[in-house]
């Protein structure tokens, strides 16, 4: 079936050949062997052969969830999209395509489940044109596709209405239950509800102490319960404490202040009667109406909002306040050399210059990582601006972060935005008279401080429940 300039057809695997310029390909392996390029391939754990291999052999009865899309050129069937499932279905119907005997013993188990050979047919989208090929490949790689991912609450809803809910997804809709049934605003409900929120919510509600604490029980039609008498109450606590991302007391509540059972444990046990009605007159003061009758929360009033200083008090970059769980040695390293090492004050031994040439280097080898660690392959030519845009796209649409929360690190890629503007951050570099001050450095990280707080979180909570698993 013809579309445009598109074949529509079923294709052999012996026919089709892996795409030697693929992004996720090094500049060496252009023109390199299959094998070469199979054996590239199965050695970058962040492409999850093995997982998707499972998975296909799971599910190779449904119907091909995506057509592989594929260049004609002077008669060779080059994939252009689809690479990694060709991969597979090659190592399914041969494993000795692969030098790695665990991974060969794995494909030698797995392959008996289905029947494959090099007749087995994909579905294919074919072109001559390079150009229309290409299309695909910025629309779901560059693009994300503009698909936007479900986030915990909408997994666990879903896994409820099939009947499939592991007990951790049940409590999860039962305190979403609880929650809706309180006696606060819609707009708190919503937005505890929603990312940027949700997971600690859920990391205080949905843990050991938690349950201990306040009796849960899941009852047999699905719904939660507690002993605890003024459970409301305290859950009206709980909700305005994750918005505002502090405890009764003032003290920071977050996923470093959270992260161990004692934690949670001390911030539930120290919920007061006493906070119940100073949560009640805080809903008040927080909820806004516009002339339209829509309500909104104002969470970002001085007494709520985290300060951002314009002196040069401190001696360091980064605050001591600043604490960031880097698993990676060498990242690591520049950030405690930037908080603790490297002076800049007013002082004769301050070293502005040194400071803002490594920043520069921490802000893009942090995005590096995360889009490593998320399995994202970028051309090696790709600008750090085209990252950064990368990263907060797939931050929000796995709803790791809010719109608000990648505002200013948005703003680096803006060349109009003087002080942000990673021209600002290229000149430290580049230029041969421009020096960076140590009240904007300052003034810079402290923009931008909240957007390496959530991803460095975010890969330390992820790498965290890996080593669990």
């Amino acid at each position: 079936m013809k579309n445009n300039k598109f074949d529509s057809r079923n294709i052999p695997i012996k026919d089709l050949h892996l795409w030697d310029e693929n992004p996720r390909f090094p500049d060496k392996y252009f023109k390199s062997s299959e094998e070469d390029l199979i054996k590239y391939f199965v050695t970058k754990k962040e492409l999850k052969i093995k997982e998707l291999a499972e998975a296909i052999v799971e599910e190779f009865d449904l119907p091909q969830i995506e057509k592989i899309v594929v260049y004609e050129y002077k008669k060779k069937l080059i994939t252009l999209e689809g690479n990694r499932r060709l991969v597979i279905y090659k190592l399914l119907n041969n494993p000795s395509l692969t030098t790695d005997t665990v991974l060969r013993s794995f494909f030698d188990k797995i392959k008996n489940k289905v029947n494959i050979d090099n007749n087995f047919q994909i579905e294919a989208l074919t072109t001559d044109d390079i150009e229309q090929g290409l299309r695909f490949i910025r629309r779901k790689h560059i693009q994300s596709n503009n698909e936007v991912g479900w986030g915990t609450t909408e997994r666990a809803h879903y896994n409820t209405r099939r009947g499939n809910a592991k007990k951790i997804e049940q409590t999860q809709i039962g305190i979403t239950k609880k929650i809706k049934e309180l006696d606060i605003p819609e707009v708190m409900k919503e937005k505890v509800l929603g990312p940027g929120y949700v997971t600690n919510l859920f990391r205080i509600l949905d843990s050991s102490p938690a349950k201990d604490l306040f009796g849960f029980k899941l009852e047999e039609n699905g719904e939660l319960s507690s002993t605890e008498k003024d459970f409301n109450e305290k859950l009206k606590v709980i909700t305005l404490n994750v918005l505002q991302k502090k405890d009764s007391k003032g003290g920071k509540l977050n996923s470093r202040t959270l992260n161990t059972n004692e934690q949670k444990y001390n911030y539930i046990k120290s919920i007061s009667p006493k906070d119940f009605k100073n949560a009640t007159n805080e809903i008040d003061r927080i909820l806004e109406t516009d002339i339209f009758g829509n309500e909104n929360l104002n969470l970002g009033s001085s007494k709520s909002k985290k300060s951002k200083p314009f002196s040069t008090i401190r001696k360091y970059l980064i605050p001591k306040t600043c604490i960031l769980v880097i698993d990676n040695t060498k990242i690591n390293n520049i950030y405690l050399e930037l908080r603790n090492n490297l002076l800049l004050d007013d002082s004769i031994n301050a070293v502005p210059n040194a400071v803002g040439v490594l920043f520069r280097v921490f802000l893009e080898i942090s995005i590096d990582h995360y889009l490593s660690k998320e399995g994202i392959t970028l051309d090696k030519r790709t600008k750090i601006t085209d990252k950064i845009t990368k990263t907060a796209d797939h931050m929000y649409s796995s709803k790791i972060a809010t719109k608000a929360d990648l505002g200013n690190i948005r703003k680096v890629t803006n060349k109009k935005v003087g002080l942000l503007s990673i021209e600002n951050f290229h000149e430290y570099v580049h230029s041969t008279h421009y020096q960076p001050s140590s009240s904007d450095l300052k003034l810079k990280w402290d923009n931008l401080e909240g957007f390496f707080e959530i991803l460095w979180d975010y890969l330390n909570i992820k790498s965290t429940s890996k080593i669990k698993k």
